[in-house]
């Protein structure tokens, strides 16, 4: 297991060598982000939803995992929220350091370390993690980033709609609703279609870890472990809220599976969707930044620690 963590790993410091040494450049980086998002993700995804033996059962977990994600990812705010006030997190710096707490890589990280380690099934389920977390993203995230704003944007109809029409056109949803279609209705992805899904699929999981590890460049680890703040929310993320969601899940009566995608979906560092987040609705992004590099960092051994209680516990 650790070899192949290990591996990951090893891309991600590549990826920051690369950024480091200037082979890699703010354009092409955000290059590699879109190739991923658009292309590479949604054609894994329909790759492996397309080919599975989607039964009433397996949709039923799906739902269940949704539904238990989500309904985590608010338990997840709430503690932030009151972890925050107790410690006296900054006002200014409150808000974004409660999302970052709040929200996983369970994208970029999330998808290639479910299938590696869990299959196809664990990427599945992780989508399901992933569609919960996008909810959250666009409910109480979006009023959490807005809290500290002097013209607050009350809550329309148009508004509303507009943020439930950005989470279905996500192309990781889309991807994942055209693979339960063709699973559902039985029909084969014609060879040469799979192949080439199968192809560009593939290069998901180095390129996502090129990509956080060429991100993690630009940070001085001196400056960031002066933050009293960030080393704590790096904490409650990494450690903290993984052990609340085991004893959420742990005498859950539902299947393992379920159990060790909602923990695992925990276990991964802060999304970069904070930041860009924050920068978006004109609120600083730097404690976000910040809790990124630190919990991704941290990750390299949180992580694979992680995987081990998971299936210690649950498989």
């Amino acid at each position: 297991m650790y070899g192949q963590y290990f591996v990951l790993f090893a891309i991600l410091f590549t990826g920051w060598f690369l950024r480091k040494i200037n082979f890699i450049d703010d354009k092409m980086n955000h290059s590699i982000n879109k190739l991923i998002v658009y292309f590479a993700y949604p054609c894994l995804i329909v790759h492996n939803i397309g080919s599975l033996d989607t039964t009433g059962e397996v949709l039923i977990m799906f739902i269940i995992t949704f539904v238990l994600s989500f309904a985590c990812f608010m338990l997840y705010g709430l503690i932030s929220y009151f972890y925050a006030k107790v410690r006296k997190f900054p006002r200014e710096e409150s808000n974004v350091l409660e999302m970052a707490m709040s929200m996983p890589n369970d994208g970029f990280m999330g998808f290639p370390v479910a299938l590696i380690f869990f299959g196809d099934m664990g990427l599945l389920l992780m989508l399901a993690h992933n569609a919960a977390m996008n909810l959250f993203t666009f409910t109480y995230g979006l009023k959490l980033i807005r809290r500290n704003l002097a013209d607050k944007r009350r809550a329309t109809p148009g508004r509303l709609f507009k943020a439930a029409l950005k989470l279905m056109v996500n192309p990781n949803i889309l991807a994942l609703i055209i693979g339960f279609l063709i699973s559902i209705l039985g029909g084969a992805i014609p060879v040469a279609v799979d192949d080439y899904l199968l192809y560009l699929g593939n290069i998901s999981t180095p390129m996502a870890m090129i990509f956080i590890g060429s991100s993690l460049v630009g940070y001085s680890f001196k400056d960031i472990l002066k933050s009293r703040v960030v080393i704590e929310a790096s904490i409650v993320k990494l450690v903290l809220l993984p052990l609340v969601t085991v004893g959420v899940v742990y005498f859950l009566p539902v299947e393992p599976m379920i159990k060790v995608a909602v923990v695992l979906g925990m276990c991964f560092p802060v999304a970069a969707t904070v930041a860009m987040l924050a920068e978006q609705e004109g609120q600083d992004p730097a404690p976000a930044s910040k809790t990124l590099f630190l919990s991704t960092t941290a990750s390299l051994i949180t992580v694979p620690l992680s995987i081990n209680l998971i299936e210690m516990l649950f498989m």
